[in-house]
């Protein structure tokens, strides 16, 4: 059985072309589309793409969730969907390439996915609690469809904890802020910049500004393990003991779609080969990095992983110390 199931509610297929130039009221012409699969189930194909046993657990429904599940089994990932009786999402991604611009601007248009009946997200504790052996990590990436529950994550979590199993939480607000107020047994959460603002204050935009909320979060048991990805600026590491900002080499490229589920795959790799926590974090830099490397959502390339891999600097800062 795999060594990590995720679990991605709101799965999408990407459509996502180029163009010359975006002229309000015109016509735009784009070059021929290419479709992937988007919405979180990305964790799945970076672990995949590591050599990771991974099975990908989510709702599907409709054509495009039929393209979906081809793409998936073309790739050779492991998937067990949840039928539905609506069609799952599309989203778009549309570069303009226009000739005075220094770099193509990437326009992002995320649609919202599919009403869920309850009984379609209600199966899905269940579904996981069967799986057997239980795997040794468990990942929750992305958004929540209309119809679920704002704390459904939370309740996954509390029900799968109760065997051994690990849990990560990848997901934005209202999300995220509801899991955490219900407060179940997580491993590790990773927000970015903008879901931190969401969550605490943050003064300053250096990475080192958000360790305070980072720290307030482990003290009141958030999880075990805190990142927080940055974009350029990299990522900030925060568990017992452990302050790190990791920092990315300079990487020119293409928007970082995608570089959030690469930071995750890689870093939960390494967890599995027995890492430490600062090498996963590592990992998932140069995944991050390597992915703005790439074309579209296509994540990363192993070797571009590898060669960035020694690139990314670690700056150790120390713990609060804590008012006796």
């Amino acid at each position: 059985m795999p060594d990590v199931v995720t679990l991605t509610m709101n799965p999408a297929l990407d459509l996502s072309s180029e163009t010359e130039q975006l002229k309000p009221g015109q016509k735009t012409r784009c070059s021929l589309p290419r479709r992937t699969p988007g919405g979180g189930i990305n964790v799945a194909r970076g672990l995949h793409r590591l050599g990771t046993d991974v099975l990908a657990v989510y709702p599907s429904g409709g054509a495009t969730g039929q393209r979906l599940d081809g793409l998936l089994e073309q790739a050779g990932i492991r998937t067990q969907s949840l039928p539905i009786d609506g069609d799952i999402r599309e989203n778009l991604s549309l570069a303009e390439q226009a000739p005075h611009l220094e770099s193509p601007r990437v326009f992002h248009l995320v649609f919202p996915g599919p009403q869920l009946a309850e009984r379609d997200w209600q199966a899905v504790p269940e579904t996981l609690e069967a799986i057997a052996p239980a795997p040794r990590y468990l990942v929750l990436s992305g958004s929540l469809p209309p119809g679920v529950p704002t704390d459904f994550y939370a309740e996954v979590a509390q029900r799968v904890s109760q065997r051994g199993i690990r849990v990560v939480v990848d997901t934005a607000a209202p999300t995220l802020d509801a899991t955490l107020r219900a407060q179940p047994p997580l491993f590790l959460i990773k927000p970015n910049r903008h879901e931190c603002h969401q969550l605490f204050k943050v003064e300053r935009e250096e990475p080192e500004a958000y360790l305070a909320g980072m720290e307030a979060l482990l003290d009141q048991g958030a999880a075990e393990a805190i990142v927080v990805t940055l974009g350029s600026q990299g990522a900030v590491l925060a568990s017992d003991g452990l302050r790190l900002h990791l920092q990315p080499p300079s990487v020119q490229g293409r928007a970082p779609m995608g570089a959030g589920d690469s930071f995750v795959s890689a870093l939960i790799h390494r967890l599995t080969q027995d890492g430490t926590l600062s090498d996963a974090a590592r990992d998932g830099v140069a995944a991050a990095a390597a992915a703005v490397k790439t074309r579209d959502a296509n994540l990363y390339r192993k070797q571009d992983l590898e060669h960035l891999r020694s690139q990314v600097q670690t700056h150790e800062h120390h713990p609060t110390p804590k008012q006796s």
